[in-house]
């Protein structure tokens, strides 16, 4: 071929191949634009995210702008690496754009707006302009916070103790609910009522605020009070001493079988009654945390049949070795004995949340009984129930037995509302269920 049929070959290929660039300049997808469909802010404004995305020629800017009856206000404006001669298949490049809205940013009295999201990309089209999405995202400034109407009166609870409230909210909310100090129990659904059984903790500080709290989707809070007394009760302490048997084969046993490495069994048990007690109380808040919506019992709870009380609620340990203390904790439930591998039975009617081997509880049952309440049998030799199971006051859950950290056969029984302990004593008590909790959850 000839110098000229050459030229002519090499300036097909350059038209050819300016061609396609030209094509593949000229693209037409759009950017994408994901974010939330509708806004909605409190008095204080608020933020918002979007997500930016180009499978073409890549993201080139994005402007956000807050519109309304007033005017425009500019709120951001963003521009990305790249140029009309690069990156025709650059491919997805996706953008995180935060906004940020000041309560400011709107005069008074506006209460409606709209976000306006305009993205572009680097394609030849519109001009050079490149591709356009707009997104008009509606904007709702509600400045009114939640109105709660609390039915309950005059309430008495003690520290470790329970109480129950009913109340109404004027619209609908993302979180409402009781607090104590700074512990929080969610409310559940009572027809247009709202109702919370609730608790005050052990460690709560002195004299704690009880208060019913409802925050709605725009983030505007309401704390409600109503009179709600708390009673303070001094709580038992009890000094420990580990018998060598108990060091020797109990401690050695769990601690193998938790994977606990120490060098003696004071070092092991150390570890278990710390470390291990705290990541067994994680997990069963893990398995608490949703509770059946209705009232699953009725009345008071049984205490197991025939037992003998041999350590109380709250407790407060101090435990020794050769003389020496060892560690401290304190003792959520009741200890409860009768005869070896005597039937454990369900306290209340309920539903199983949890069957099976859980650290210093052993072998262990959770039963929920609707409401954010729950009962833990520990130490069972033997499980007779599996999780999902739905049991009635006084069917048998298993056998007494001594495993975990038990040094004899007995049952550990214990009372938690949401995730607090609470003294069973109390729900042990028909009237004090009667008047306390059921009566305050009738509208």
């Amino acid at each position: 071929m000839s110098a000229r049929g050459w030229l002519f070959v090499l300036l097909l290929l350059l038209l050819c191949g300016g061609g396609v660039f030209a094509w593949l300049r000229f693209e037409a997808s759009a950017p994408a634009v994901a974010g939330p469909e509708a806004i909605v802010f409190g008095a204080h404004g608020g933020t918002v995210q979007f997500d930016l995305s180009d499978a073409g020629t890549g993201l080139r800017s994005a402007e956000v702008v807050l519109s309304h009856a007033g005017g425009d206000i500019p709120l951001a404006s963003e521009t990305y690496p790249g140029g009309l001669m690069s990156g025709a298949l650059r491919g997805e490049q996706p953008a995180t754009l935060e906004i940020s809205v000041p309560f400011r940013a709107l005069p008074h009295g506006v209460s409606d707006a709209f976000l306006r999201v305009t993205v572009r990309d680097w394609s030849w089209r519109d001009g050079l302009r490149g591709n356009e999405t707009r997104a008009d995202i509606p904007l709702t400034i509600d400045r009114a916070p939640p109105n709660v109407s609390i039915a309950t009166g005059l309430s008495y609870v003690k520290r470790g103790g329970s109480g129950a409230v009913l109340y109404r909210i004027s619209e609908e909310t993302v979180r409402d609910g009781v607090e104590v100090g700074d512990v929080f129990f969610p409310s559940y659904p009572l027809g247009e009522w709202r109702a919370v059984i609730y608790a005050v903790p052990v460690d709560a500080p002195p004299s704690p605020e009880v208060r019913v709290l409802a925050e709605d989707r725009a983030g505007n809070v309401t704390r409600a009070r109503w009179p709600a007394v708390v009673n303070e009760r001094s709580l038992p302490e009890a000094n420990v001493t580990l018998p060598a048997s108990f060091l020797d084969l109990k401690v050695p046993e769990l601690a193998a079988a938790e994977g606990i490495d120490a060098p003696d069994s004071a070092t092991a048990f150390q570890v278990i009654n710390t470390e291990l007690r705290a990541k067994n109380e994680e997990r069963i808040r893990e398995i608490l945390a949703e509770s059946a919506p209705e009232k699953l019992w009725d009345g008071g709870f049984d205490q197991l049949e025939n037992s003998k009380v041999t350590s109380r609620f709250a407790e407060k340990r101090t435990y020794f070795v050769s003389g020496k203390p060892n560690s401290r904790a304190t003792h959520f439930g009741y200890d409860l004995a009768s005869t070896r591998a005597s039937p454990i039975t369900a306290a209340a009617g309920g539903r199983v949340v949890y069957a099976g081997p859980l650290g210093i509880y052993g072998n262990c049952v959770l039963v929920d009984h609707g409401l954010g309440v729950t009962t833990l049998y520990g130490h069972l030799s033997r499980i007779d129930v599996s999780a999902g199971d739905a049991v009635a006051r006084g069917q048998t859950l298993g056998l007494s037995g001594a495993t975990g950290l038990a040094g004899g056969d007995h049952l550990h029984f214990a009372v938690l509302v949401g995730h607090t302990y609470v003294d069973p004593l109390e729900w042990w008590d028909t009237k004090w269920v009667r008047e306390n909790v059921e009566a305050r959850l009738t509208p």
